[in-house]
């Protein structure tokens, strides 16, 4: 084997979703503790855009809060970007890279949702049509976003909602009591408490959208079955996709096309039926 023949095969593969975020254009939504946080957005073409303000997906990496990469759900930003939305991937804080907790995780989140509504007109968007999707820990802080009290980051302003309109979540975290997951990630046992979804169940709660994998071994399935058999009694809006034999993560891009593409078109249907997209029956995921 000639030399520059061996460095090659030495080249660390191709990240195609950091490669997706390379197309998007980045914002600074908030600064705290000396760290810049951004954003990530992909807009709809001038042919796919519709004529009136935007509706919005903000999608929130799978972590545990602990690690994952902002470019996670890029592809999916891209397909709904030529849906005619404005597609957004955050940053947040996890403990891996800024030392932080949960809290200041679910803080920074709902700092997401407050500065995209103070910034509607600037991005020509409906601050009424916010899609917050998000995986694991990620789908945690986004519902946590719409259901519970007291994780805002200081001095924000509270008048302005940061509850998202619907909720796309990808094997969530649900529970975060003891029989659940990243309770002892909390470093006080009543903030864990105050985070559980499970019990901040109520009437008049975003339309939700759940999927996952029967096989998770990090979230349990049962978990999420519970939580929309809760939330329907509550007469809310809440539908499971049941995925037979999928793990965690089944969903990603750089997992299975197949799972991907199947999350995605029944994604866009729940979001066609709650009047955030049109129906387009030429629209196909395609590779990218």
């Amino acid at each position: 084997m000639l030399p520059h023949e061996d460095s090659l095969t030495k080249l660390p593969p191709i990240d195609r979703n950091r490669e997706l975020l390379k197309t998007a254009r980045e914002e600074v939504y908030k600064t705290v503790g000396g760290h810049d946080l951004p954003v990530y957005f992909w807009e709809p073409t001038a042919e796919k855009a519709p004529p009136y303000p935007k509706s919005v997906i903000a999608f929130f990496f799978s972590s545990g809060w602990d690690n994952g990469q902002v470019s996670q759900f890029a592809p999916h930003c891209l397909y709904f970007a030529s849906r005619g939305m404005t597609a957004m991937a955050f940053d947040y804080r996890v403990s891996a890279k800024h030392g932080s907790t949960p809290v200041d995780s679910m803080a920074d989140v709902r700092s997401a949702m407050r500065w995209l509504r103070l910034n509607a007109v600037e991005l020509g968007i409906n601050p009424g049509k916010i899609v917050g999707a998000g995986g694991s820990g990620g789908a945690h802080m986004i519902a946590a976003a719409a259901m519970v009290q007291g994780f805002d980051e200081p001095g924000e302003d509270e008048s302005i909602s940061c509850a998202p309109n619907a909720l796309a979540l990808f094997n969530p975290v649900l529970d975060t009591s003891k029989k659940g997951f990243g309770h002892d990630r909390f470093l006080h046992p009543d903030d864990a408490k105050k985070a559980n979804l499970m019990a901040a169940i109520a009437p008049n709660l975003p339309p939700t959208l759940i999927f996952h994998g029967t096989h998770d071994r990090v979230v349990p399935f049962e978990i999420s079955e519970e939580f929309v058999r809760k939330m329907k009694k509550k007469k809310n809006v809440c539908e499971l996709m049941v995925y037979e034999g999928q793990g965690h993560g089944f969903f990603n891009f750089n997992v299975s096309f197949d799972l991907y593409q199947g999350t995605l078109n029944a994604l866009d249907d729940f979001l066609v039926t709650q009047g955030f997209i049109e129906h387009d029956p030429d629209m196909q995921v395609d590779l990218m």
